[in-house]
């Protein structure tokens, strides 16, 4: 079974590859993002008028895959009025104007693990209560809760998705798998010294290879319970620094750690770890692609896009010279 569906935040990290895996799947996908590009129709969530021309040129969608985001921690503290606006707001407007029309979509919201805030105990399930610690937590904890009042209120068929740190080819190098693993590409390519600035490397994460988040959030649109929060999970926690070290491992240079104070952020949570366990019984997901796996995929996406880079860079100096 499959369904036409309308992906916001197509252009983003996640939205990309859920794309690519809905269409090789059989469903139709209208992708739209606030940015310009090929495939994409230009749509700002936080425009109720864009929304609306969207939505009644499009037609009928049988689900709403709602990604569009801040999904930058330092960038919601940068900006907490703008991620409320986009994160929340952002939201209730596209919810709103889908229930002005009639609209039986179930409403996929993509959430975050960050909601629960310091866990009270591990591994944390979607019954532990809401306590966000930051600026980006806190908006997405206000959009988790309109989603479930939705449902309530009005019968919505949302489903609110709760991912843990996930990572995979594509990722910026804002996130900290992606930034270790360009540094890394980039040592090796000699375009700086053998020396890694990196943050706190204490914190343990739950870590997710991004192809198993998106299986995830089509078995959850299809067969997840309306009005129901899933954490999207590993069930295990990896310590940064062990990932670091199996990075290293996989490289090809010597490279001495450097602590840098200005990559700390003000509140960080020692330990997170989920329990898959609701969405593994409703849905039949399980992860499947080991940690490993995602570091080596992120490690050679860099070394492949530096490299590409590069041979760029030399055909254009090649050229200007003849």
């Amino acid at each position: 079974m499959s369904g036409r569906a309308l992906v916001t935040g197509a252009a983003g990290f996640v939205g990309r590859v859920l794309c690519a895996h809905l269409e090789s799947n059989g469903w139709e996908v209208l992708r739209c993002d606030r940015v310009e590009m090929p495939g994409i129709i230009t749509c700002d969530v936080t425009d109720s008028a864009q929304i609306d021309r969207l939505l009644d040129a499009s037609g009928a969608f049988t689900h709403i895959f709602h990604l569009a985001a801040i999904a930058f921690l330092p960038a919601a503290e940068r900006e907490p009025a703008r991620a409320m606006d986009i994160n929340c707001t952002g939201l209730i407007r596209l919810a709103e104007a889908l229930r002005a029309r009639g609209s039986a979509a179930r409403f996929l919201f993509t959430g975050t693990a960050e909601v629960y805030g310091p866990p009270l105990s591990l591994p944390i399930t979607e019954t532990h209560p809401l306590n966000p610690a930051n600026p980006y937590a806190i908006s997405k904890a206000a959009a988790d809760l309109y989603c479930a009042y939705l449902h309530k209120a009005y019968g919505m068929e949302t489903l609110r998705m709760r991912p843990f740190n996930h990572s995979g080819p594509g990722q910026v190098e804002a996130f900290v798998l992606s930034n270790f693993a360009r540094q890394i590409a980039e040592i090796e390519g000699e375009r700086r010294a053998p020396l890694m600035r990196v943050g706190n490397l204490s914190a343990a994460r739950d870590f997710l290879h991004v192809n198993d988040v998106v299986r995830a959030y089509e078995l959850a649109a299809l067969h997840g319970r309306a009005g129901e929060a899933y954490n999207v999970c590993s069930g295990e926690s990896r310590v940064i620094r062990e990932a670091l070290n199996l990075l290293f491992e996989m490289g090809r240079k010597t490279i001495v750690i450097d602590e840098d104070p200005a990559r700390m952020r003000p509140v960080d949570i020692p330990d997170i770890r989920g329990s898959h366990e609701k969405l593994t019984a409703h849905t039949g997901w399980t992860p499947q692609i080991p940690f490993e796996k995602i570091l080596e995929d992120v490690l050679n996406y860099w070394r492949e896009t530096l490299a590409a880079e590069s041979h760029s860079a030399g055909s254009g100096l090649s050229s200007q010279s003849k």
